[in-house]
């Protein structure tokens, strides 16, 4: 309705009322706008576009949780869920309205509960697959141990704990690997050389800083599930339909939805200029 007020507030588009016989007419609450213009390609759009899909982009939406009907808050939901379809080849990305609905808060927190544990689980047998392939598992932690900065905090933990009972020369080695980690945490030259000339023994702070250094960092081949996922698409045409029409599936087995808009297909196309999707 917003697009639709927009046009008229434009003066290029007209109420009018829905073609007899036609899907549209039995919802006595329809509204249309006729073009005052045509637009570049016009036709050509028309004739790629399903019977069930120029239904759809017809048809007055309402404004209730297509699950249950309720009219109260809500919440506009991603049938194919964002993290995959924000990175799908643009084709795809400008027709995801056709896969957005509005659920209510109940509906919305049982499809999300469902819609996370396919990606999760998606996601971990994709890495599995990875891993089992390339016999690399490096990408599949968002972090990992940086084994200087670990070597570090034990020779501190070390120094702290059992000091008096290490031998003399082990204590010095845990010594300057401190200092050295101090060292490049100065700002100044003169803070840097001060620390490494050991004139001064290291202090509980120092000792502290050093004990609580975090040593689990950012792991720079970290590959983001919904990335991995996407990536297995191998931008096939066919395969991003089949990934689309499945989450469609999806919703539909999870949320049961009782009031979609008129023309909402599973098998409608998935992207602009597609056309009908066959189901198998």
């Amino acid at each position: 309705m917003k697009k639709a007020n927009w046009y008229i507030r434009k003066n290029i588009a007209e109420w009018t009322s829905p073609k007899e016989g036609s899907e549209l007419s039995k919802d006595k609450d329809a509204k249309c706008i006729r073009l005052l213009f045509t637009h570049n390609g016009a036709n050509e759009d028309e004739h790629k576009k399903s019977s069930s899909e120029k239904l759809y982009l017809r048809s007055a939406k309402q404004n209730i949780c297509v699950s249950c009907g309720s009219d109260g808050h809500h919440i506009r939901h991603y049938i194919v869920p964002y993290a995959y379809r924000s990175l799908l080849p643009d084709d795809y990305k400008s027709h995801m309205s056709h896969d957005i609905v509005i659920l209510c808060p109940d509906c919305h927190v049982r499809c999300e509960r469902s819609t996370k544990k396919r990606m999760k689980r998606m996601e971990t047998d994709l890495r599995m697959k990875m891993v089992t392939t390339d016999g690399d598992d490096a990408f599949c932690s968002p972090v990992i141990e940086d084994a200087h900065l670990y070597h570090v905090r034990s020779c501190a933990i070390a120094l702290v704990r059992w000091k008096d009972t290490i031998p003399e020369e082990k204590v010095e080695e845990y010594e300057n690997e401190v200092r050295s980690y101090l060292a490049d945490c100065c700002k100044t030259e003169a803070e840097k050389e001060m620390i490494l000339a050991g004139n001064e023994p290291l202090t509980k702070v120092q000792l502290q800083k050093a004990c609580s250094v975090k040593y689990r960092v950012k792991n720079p081949r970290y590959v983001p599930g919904s990335e991995v996922v996407v990536r297995s698409l191998n931008d096939d045409r066919k395969k991003i339909e089949e990934f689309i029409v499945d989450w469609r599936k999806h919703f539909m087995t999870v949320v049961v939805p009782k009031y979609m808009p008129t023309g909402w297909r599973v098998d409608n196309p998935v992207a602009k200029g597609s056309s009908f999707v066959l189901l198998v």
